[in-house]
């Protein structure tokens, strides 16, 4: 109880703990209807016992699994428009995404706790220099990618055997989604391991002749661990088998860095998740 109560307290913002330290007057100022300095230092153990109280609610909905999925067709008039900022290669601006093929909503508080995920198998070693920004000093990613390595072909529809990805539902809150915009998904079978929701499927992609290339149909294989209590999203996903992108799935450890991440530490709230788009 002491943990999850230092827990909770972490949580609340630097303004509610202030009013605590502030002197009687400048609190009394704060709050004219107050009517004594008694009454203020009430207000402000009110406020703070409050704080407390939503961060609670906060910390023991990782412990309920309070995070949910809901996953259906996108709507024909569906959209989602994400914007960037002016950066050293060019300004900013944004872009509507539409003719959606997939839609994953995702329902809980608006705070998740990051992770890091480590492979215990991979089909091939990757490419260093492709996963050197998403790998700290220990050996854990936010992110890994198979393309760059020398197995890989990308000129093949094998072009990208495996790719690991977390996302947070916290990302998602104010009405986003994570989507797939260019692959069709077939059925899509839940399972559980452990205390992970599991959802896997195959896709595929229709792509029509050009200058360059025959007409062709590429396939794709999707494994997505979804965590009910923390609200993280690894997508593992490739262009080999199912059986390669399970096993990559089935073999990875997590762990939790410390961190609790919110919608406003994303710049959009929504992605999408297609193999090899982006």
């Amino acid at each position: 109880m002491k943990d999850l109560i230092n827990e909770a307290v972490g949580l609340i913002d630097d303004q509610y703990l202030s009013l605590t330290e502030k002197p009687a007057e400048e609190i009394l100022e704060m709050s004219k209807h107050q009517k004594s300095i008694v009454s203020v230092r009430k207000f402000a153990r009110t406020v703070l016992l409050a704080a407390v109280l939503v961060s609670l609610l906060t910390v023991t909905a990782f412990a309920s699994g309070i995070f949910s999925l809901d996953k259906r067709p996108a709507a024909s008039d569906e959209t989602y428009t994400i914007h960037w900022g002016d950066s050293e290669w060019g300004s900013g601006g944004s872009i509507t995404w539409k003719d959606l093929k997939y839609v994953f909503k995702f329902d809980g508080p608006d705070a998740c706790k990051e992770v890091r995920f480590k492979p215990g198998w991979l089909p091939f070693e990757p490419n260093p220099l492709m996963n050197s920004w998403s790998q700290d000093e220990d050996g854990w990613y936010s992110r890994l990618v198979s393309e760059g390595a020398d197995e890989v072909d990308s000129m093949s529809s094998n072009y990208q055997p495996y790719r690991v990805e977390t996302y947070y539902a916290s990302r998602f809150y104010n009405d986003g989604a994570m989507l797939l915009m260019y692959q069709t998904p077939e059925e899509i079978t839940e399972e559980q391991w452990g205390d992970l929701k599991v959802l896997r499927f195959h896709a595929y992609q229709d792509l029509p002749a050009n200058d360059y290339t025959e007409a062709r149909h590429l396939d794709y294989y999707f494994v997505i661990l979804f965590s009910e209590a923390d609200g993280w999203i690894t997508v593992v996903s490739g262009t080999s088998d199912m059986d390669t992108v399970a096993h990559v799935a089935k073999e990875l450890s997590f762990k939790e860095t410390g961190n609790i991440l919110k919608s406003s530490d994303f710049e959009n709230n929504a992605v999408f998740i297609d193999v090899g788009q982006g």
